[in-house]
């Protein structure tokens, strides 16, 4: 196990000059009663920041005073891959700062020392310092940089500095033994270091760094073939010194050591595209499938690759090789409640904002949230599934049969049901439309078709003729596509969508028609048309039965309803007295009079129902016409292991098949006679 040097085990070396800092250094007055001056600390044992990393001791001279300067220098980079460790390219939620090292005197007369940074605000104006040695060491240089970063910043306070002075400071030459220690090693493996690490105050990141530059050479201009060197600094590096930028990592040799001796070994794959390539297929050969979690979603999800059909090259144009599957959702949540509180308020965002960008409320159509689910590459249904191209490897021809001459890595050639029904039906009708214009009208031109946007349940209901405007049941014929020139669907346009849904609405609902079939059958143990017959028929006997219980109830409930009596007005009465006792009498009347006609209404319609439904009966399955359309669903199947009626021992009483026997009637004196009492001894 090899042995990391920290930044608390260093000491000063013996005889070693070291350059005392000065009144204007901004050192956040520091404790000067240490033992060790904070500058005196020095790094003995620092290996060179250069790929010979050789111990460099800095030329002193007690008395002489050298200058040096540090400055910011600005770095700034197009690509918009910047997840991972590529994160310190992002200058909108962070800003990164990568401190130069030198370990040799320059060819100038003024060493001066670049802080690489994002930050477009910050100053370029360069802050001179004062050294007693010529080559300060790499712990004095690091400190007169974050002088100056601490200086120009406008986040940290004040009162803070001090403490984040020495953290940060420590961070970076403990990053510098970690880059060193890395870079050293001979291991053919495809380990990284980071060169950087993360700083937060607040709301507010930072990443800290040791810079590397890239050394990769680019062309500058596209006219004038000027070759240059990339000074971006990396976000890692490996063993064997190699590191590379964002814009370079292609141009990394990487190593690959293969576990399985029936696949062979790739370290020597000579450009990253073949490396890529051929781990693909290696994939694909053992039909890996990996397991992929998320603890901060609480998710698990399956991924596997698949390889497109060869013959859909040379006959469709698909220039895909592999596609990613993604498929078998599972929510993994915390057994901690606020852990799982935060993992579904995560997971519920992340499906927000993919339906927001894909410009989708909440009453969206379930066919538009899987479309775009599946551009945005989302899981959000346990039972989802769908294939992504993989886009950065394809073929170099189209429509032409692949030639394993014409590629340096391995690629796919399928044998017969060799991929997944799946992938097969998608990449067999992924240009089903244009290829038939071709055929019937090679003259017309042809749409710009749009695969991303076809959901993957319709691919399966494509059909093989072109598409045209008019909806499902009202497509042009043959005659009126040839005299109008008309010109089909894009595939992946609103209409063309539009009528894949019909499509995929009609073969749904007969398929929800035939699956009730099934299930019925298996429910009544026969046939599908038979089961149907019977669910249908028993259905229809259980409404019959509501309807006569409900029409019995009620009219038992109008029999038994007892009519309240009506306020009779006798007696002396006073005037208004009796004309308000005469008024609730007729207002009682009137509601009785009401709720009885509403009683009767209501039993009418019930008694109506009632009748429709024996009149269904009739016609339905007694009538000598429409009955016997349902004669052979109406036989009973054949039970052999049933056993007749004449055949039922259980029914020998009721036919007679049993002598009754006779029944003996002793007198009452012989039962006395008979009786205990009546023997003797």
């Amino acid at each position: 196990m090899s042995y990391f040097l920290r930044a608390d085990d260093f000491a000063p070396a013996p005889r070693y000059d070291h350059t005392p800092a000065g009144f204007d250094d901004f050192i956040f007055n520091y404790d000067t009663s240490r033992t060790v001056p904070l500058t005196e600390d020095s790094l003995s044992d620092t290996p060179s920041f250069h790929n010979n990393f050789e111990d460099i001791r800095p030329f002193s001279s007690p008395n002489k005073n050298y200058i040096f300067s540090t400055k910011y220098e600005k770095f700034h980079v197009t690509p918009h891959q910047r997840a991972g460790y590529n994160k310190i390219y992002n200058f909108r939620c962070s800003k990164s700062f990568f401190f130069e090292l030198v370990d040799h005197l320059p060819n100038t007369n003024q060493l001066q020392l670049k802080i690489y940074t994002n930050d477009y605000h910050m100053s370029s104006i360069p802050i001179n310092h004062n050294s007693t040695s010529q080559l300060p060491n790499f712990k004095f240089q690091i400190l007169k940089q974050l002088t100056h970063f601490f200086s120009t910043q406008k986040v940290i306070p004040r009162r803070l500095q001090e403490k984040f002075f020495t953290y940060i400071r420590k961070k970076l030459l403990e990053r510098l033994d970690f880059i060193a220690s890395r870079a050293q090693k001979k291991n053919k493996n495809n380990h990284m270091t980071k060169t950087f690490f993360n700083f937060s105050y607040k709301k507010y990141r930072f990443y800290f760094g040791i810079y590397l530059p890239c050394n990769h050479t680019h062309t500058v201009g596209p006219l004038t073939n000027t070759a240059a060197t990339c000074s971006i600094p990396v976000p890692f590096t490996m063993s064997h010194y190699r590191h590379a930028c964002i814009i370079h990592h292609k141009k990394l040799v990487l190593y690959f050591l293969s576990k399985d001796n029936k696949i062979p070994d790739v370290s020597n794959c000579k450009t990253f595209k073949d490396f890529h390539a051929t781990r693909l297929y290696n994939r694909w050969v053992k039909k890996k499938k990996y397991q992929n979690f998320s603890n901060r979603l609480g998710i698990s999800f399956t991924t596997s690759y698949q390889a497109y059909n060869t013959n859909v090259v040379a006959t469709k144009g698909l220039d895909f090789i592999y596609g990613k599957k993604y498929g078998n959702l599972q929510f993994t949540p915390s057994s901690s409640p606020k852990v799982k509180k935060r993992q579904e308020a995560h997971f519920n965002a992340l499906v927000r904002h993919t339906f927001h960008n894909a410009k989708l409320d909440d009453n969206a159509q379930t066919d538009d949230k899987l479309r775009a689910a599946r551009r945005y590459k989302l899981l959000f249904q346990e039972n989802q599934l769908f294939t992504a191209p993989i886009k950065h490897l394809r073929y170099k021809k189209k429509f032409i049969e692949p030639s394993t001459g014409y590629y340096t890595f391995p690629i796919p050639l399928l044998k017969i049901k060799t991929v997944s029904a799946s992938a097969i039906a998608e990449t067999i009708c992924n240009v089903s439309s244009v290829a038939t214009t071709l055929n019937d009208n090679p003259t017309s031109s042809v749409n710009t078709d749009n695969w991303e946007n076809v959901p993957e349940h319709y691919i399966p209901l494509i059909p093989q003729s072109a598409i045209y405007e008019g909806g499902l049941l009202n497509q042009p014929s043959c005659m009126k596509i040839w005299k109008k020139k008309l010109q089909p669907l894009a595939v992946g346009s609103a209409g063309w969508l539009a009528h894949m849904k019909e499509i995929y609405d009609d073969h749904s609902e007969r398929m929800e028609y035939e699956q009730e079939r099934i299930i019925a059958g298996i429910q009544w143990d026969t046939t599908p048309d038979q089961g149907e017959y019977r669910k249908d028929l028993c259905n229809l006997v259980m409404e019959f039965t509501d309807a006569h219980y409900n029409y019995a109830k009620k009219l038992i409930e109008m029999s038994s309803e007892v009519i309240p009596d009506l306020p009779t007005v006798s007696g002396p009465l006073k005037q208004s007295e009796r004309k308000k006792m005469q008024k609730q009498r007729l207002q009682k009347f009137k509601e009785i009079e009401q709720k009885r006609c509403e009683d009767t209404e209501i039993l009418e319609d019930l008694r109506s129902r009632v009748d429709t439904y024996e009149n269904y009966f009739v016609v339905g399955y007694y009538g000598n016409e429409i009955g016997l359309a349902f004669q052979p669903c109406a036989i009973m199947d054949e039970r052999l292991l049933k056993r007749r009626a004449n055949d039922n021992g259980n029914l020998d009483t009721h036919y007679s098949y049993h002598k009754d026997k006779k029944v003996c009637i002793l007198s009452a004196s012989k039962d006395l006679g008979n009786g205990p009492s009546a023997r003797t001894i």
